[in-house]
């Protein structure tokens, strides 16, 4: 059974399509620089000697599933670029044990990663290892879509592996007859000819490279490899690009795996100040804690610990941490696994298995990328804290959540690191670099990372992003150290006592708020006259810090009004496309606009449309037919309607008014405009392209009508419903508000929900202050407003529906009357006339259902009464009850 892409594996493949396809009409350079996610550097870097080959680097964290999304960057690439039916694949990773797992995992027909090949090519798949390319027969090539597996290295002349793919192969003769051995950019041989290489083969047929764990990867001699494979595109996977050479069109942000139930977090820190043998058996102790608890899930799960040892240097070898594992913390000998260089203890090993009795696992850097199993649950090392590979990697390993499903017991959804350190404090910095590097952006990872106690402060956050207001510190003088025995373990941290030099007493320093036990002891410590003084202090405190919290960190809930239909007594939440119940459209009244789909004689090219761009397509010569695949000669009409009506989907039509559709629609070609088949065989992508893009058109021009109907001419009877078991809720935990990148600028918001604005730029890339920001600051500086928030374009978060799609508003205001205001900020190029009018409505419709609790303003730079934001802002909050 395949996989159902998350909605960030969604995105990601959204974008890359819609990147291939502008690629094609305008270059990979303009492509990028229209299609990269915002807040990415837009600056496109082509590939050494390839400039017109597409080179794209996916960002996918740690535990978000690259692979699996292979087959749909497959079928993405073919339709959108490749205009192949069957394109041949080079699949690159970094080590051969990588590969192996590769491998194991396509060949299986039931693993989902090659069930997703399958259901994408209807089964016609077929897999090779690099080492037998050799068996690829011409078949092959014209009837399946054919992933070949390699490492980097075995493609580099350099060694006796990667020579063997440029040098001759009596096998692959058959794949150059005809004209083909005659091409000019394939190497000859001796006889002037192309040599029949395994390098000439991809050169051939242009191959789409999909190099996974790019990172190892982008060096001047693997783009070498690159260049030799010739490849037609490039797409790099990975979860840390290298930034200086990769071109990253998306980066998914690991709270959209957290939203997903993909990955755990936070990750739990436990710091040991002293020998090694207390942190093994303190991460012994808490597996056997998850162990216990993991009982009471739905599905079965066994915690696994792991734990890195140091080298045979160091003093806690692999030796010797098995050794106390058994003899002083009791682990039964078959519960432990090696897994280094020379002993390879779970091979071959399914870790799920029920039966499987390893609960430990030591190392010392073997389980590099590739090792998967989210029954790891802690991770212990028992070396000093270094912020080096072979941490990152073993961090990363304990991430992926079980069955990608959120556990019952909370217990069970966090991560757990024990780590011996010099100092308490540094640990929490190095993992937090640590999971910065393995793909977490900083403000992720600042949040992952919890100490081993309950309600801990936030770290501070690092790599370049805005951080919240400090929390303020009070320093009072006292005659004694307080008694800090009974106050909550995080306050021990929030209370630094420093004695003076003479010993008779000394100053306390607090940050964050104070259990009342704590403030207690802290009056304790001072003489009966000055506890009254000490105690007002502490309380300004309090409050200083309850006031530089943002309004998630002091509780307050944040819920807004949604749209609902009322059909019978029951509430339906209104979705995009929403209809009345009688609503049907018929696609045969909308026959297909084919006028631009033209064929140019002298130049051998279709001409055709797409939008508003004209995109030209180069008729293969049938000389050459006999080694490009896809163009079978003796295809039929009926082949054509049937291959069309398998890659133009569209689940609101019936699949034979959509067969119709498409018969029509190719006859009138054949017979109104004079095309022959094999014309429109050989142009079938393109065809596909205009025929999908007419279709669209036609099914949102009738769903526009449906949707007003519905909404605006009594189809439907709506109420905006703000009672907590229907209205949007934002969560307090900012672990959950999945912004992509965070605000920057040197403004500090006071009202924000939550500690930084998310998604949201302060300056374009010229340095000129966005409207944008001047939107937020605006509503930031209204006394009117109790907190804000920047609504992100995500599922998780407010949106409205329209005929066609979720809009998402930019901000959300909660009024200090205890009013909603939505704002829609409209930029200079942000919407179309219809667009802006649709989006305008739902609005208002929204508005006018709330019951007087809803607001809604699309605001504009300057609106037609010549007002700026702040005078629109003020004026839609004055209209009470619209």
């Amino acid at each position: 059974m395949s996989l159902a892409l998350k909605l960030y594996q969604r995105r990601a493949l959204d974008s890359l399509e819609r990147f291939f396809e502008a690629a094609r009409l305008e270059g990979p350079e303009k492509a990028f620089v229209n299609t990269v996610d915002k807040g990415l550097v837009a600056d496109y870097k082509p590939m050494p000697d390839q400039p017109a080959v597409p080179y794209v680097c996916l960002r996918i964290p740690t535990g978000g599933g690259k692979t699996v999304m292979g087959a749909h960057i497959i079928q993405t690439a073919s339709t959108a670029y490749l205009e192949r039916e069957f394109p041949l694949v080079m699949w690159m990773v970094p080590t051969t044990q990588i590969k192996a797992q590769t491998l194991e995992a396509f060949r299986d027909p039931r693993h989902p990663y090659r069930q997703e090949l399958d259901d994408a090519f209807g089964g016609q798949v077929a897999i090779f290892d690099v080492v037998d390319f050799a068996q690829i027969r011409p078949t092959d090539l014209g009837t399946k879509v054919c992933v070949v597996i390699s490492t980097v290295a075995a493609l580099r002349v350099e060694n006796q592996e990667g020579r063997k793919v440029y040098e001759y192969h009596e096998d692959l003769e058959p794949h150059f007859g005809g004209s083909a051995k005659e091409l000019e950019y394939l190497e000859k041989g001796a006889n002037g000819k192309a040599l029949a290489s395994f390098a000439n083969l991809l050169k051939l047929h242009g191959p789409l490279v999909i190099m996974d764990e790019a990172h190892n990867a982008t060096t001047p001699l693997s783009y070498t490899v690159y260049e030799r494979l010739g490849p037609k595109a490039v797409v790099e996977l990975t979860a840390t690009p290298d930034v200086a050479s990769s071109n990253v069109l998306v980066s998914v942000s690991a709270f959209e795996l957290k939203a997903e139930n993909m990955i755990k977090f936070p990750v739990v820190l436990k710091e040991h100040n002293g020998e090694w043998q207390a942190a093994v058996s303190s991460a012994v102790a808490r597996r056997k804690s998850l162990a216990k608890t993991a009982l009471d899930e739905p599905e079965y799960i066994r915690p696994i610990l792991l734990i890195q040892a140091e080298n045979s240097r160091g003093a806690a070898t692999v030796e010797e941490v098995k050794r106390h594992l058994i003899e002083t913390d009791g682990v039964n000998e078959k519960a432990v696994a090696i897994a280094t260089g020379d002993q390879r203890e779970i091979d071959g090993i399914d870790l799920f298995a029920k039966d499987c009795p390893i609960e430990v696992i030591i190392t010392k850097q073997a389980l590099k990328e590739g090792w998967d199993c989210s029954f790891a649950y802690v991770f212990c090392s028992v070396a000093q804290v270094k912020s080096d590979k072979d941490i990152q990697q073993l961090l990363g390993r304990v991430l992926r959540m079980p069955y990608a499903t959120r556990r019952k017991q909370e217990v069970m959804n966090k991560a757990y690191a024990h780590v011996i350190t010099e100092s308490f404090g540094k640990a929490a910095g190095e993992l937090t670099q640590s999971l910065i590097n393995i793909g977490f952006n900083p403000m992720e990872a600042a949040a992952a990372i919890r100490k081993d106690q309950p309600d801990d402060g936030k770290l501070p956050l690092k790599g370049g992003v805005a951080t919240p207001p400090e929390l303020p510190t009070t320093r009072i003088p006292l005659s004694k150290a307080p008694d800090l025995t009974n106050a909550p373990e995080r306050d021990k941290e929030r209370v630094l006592f420093t004695p003076d030099e003479d010993g008779k007493g000394g100053t306390v320093e607090i940050t964050d708020e104070l259990d009342v036990a704590t403030v207690e002891a802290i009056v304790a410590a001072v003489p009966a006259r000055q506890k009254d003084a000490v105690g007002e202090a502490i309380e300004r405190h309090q409050q200083a810090t309850l006031a530089a919290k943002a309004p998630s960190e002091r509780g307050a809930v944040f819920q807004v009004p949604r749209l609902y239909s009322l059909e019978q007594g029951e509430l339906e939440l209104v979705d995009r496309g929403a209809v009345s119940a009688t609503f049907d459209w018929d696609l045969l009244a909308s026959p297909p606009d084919l006028s631009s789909f033209k064929f140019n004689e002298d130049s051998m090219t279709f001409e055709v449309y797409l939008g508003d761009k004209v995109v030209q397509f180069h008729q293969i010569k049938d000389d050459v037919a006999t080694y490009l695949p896809g163009f079978a000669q003796d295809r039929t009409e009926v082949d054509l309607v049937g291959w069309l009506d398998l890659e133009i989907r569209e689940p609101s039509v019936k699949q034979p008014v959509k067969r119709e559709w498409l018969r029509r629609a190719i006859r009138s070609l054949m017979d109104d405009r004079g095309f022959s088949l094999a014309q429109l065989l050989k142009g079938q992508f393109i065809l596909r392209r205009k025929l999908g893009e007419q279709l669209a058109h036609a099914k949102g021009g009738a769903y526009r009508e449906g949707f007003q109907q519905a909404l605006f001419h009594d189809g439907l009877e709506l109420v905006s419903n703000g009672e907590p078991d229907y209205a949007f809720t934002y969560p307090a935990d900012m672990s959950m508000y999945p912004a992509r990148w965070y605000y920057k600028g040197a403004y500090r918001f006071r009202k924000h929900y939550y500690p930084v604005p998310g998604d949201l730029d302060w300056k374009t890339g010229k340095g000129v202050i966005t409207e944008e920001f001047e939107c937020a600051q605006a509503i930031d500086f209204l006394d009117e407003v109790e907190f804000w928030v920047r609504n992100l374009v995500h599922p998780s978060q407010f949106w409205m529906p329209t005929a066609t799609q979720r809009t998402y508003p930019d901000f959300v205001v909660r009024l200090k009357d205890g009013r909603l205001l939505v704002v829609e900020y409209k930029g200079a190029d942000r919407f179309t006339a219809d667009q802006e009018k649709e989006k305008r409505m739902v609005g208002d419709l929204w508005a006018k259902h709330s019951g007087g609790k809803g607001v809604y303003l699309m605001a504009h730079k300057t609106d037609d009464k010549g007002r700026n934001v702040r005078d629109q802002l003020l004026t839609v909050i004055g209209q009470r009850g619209r």
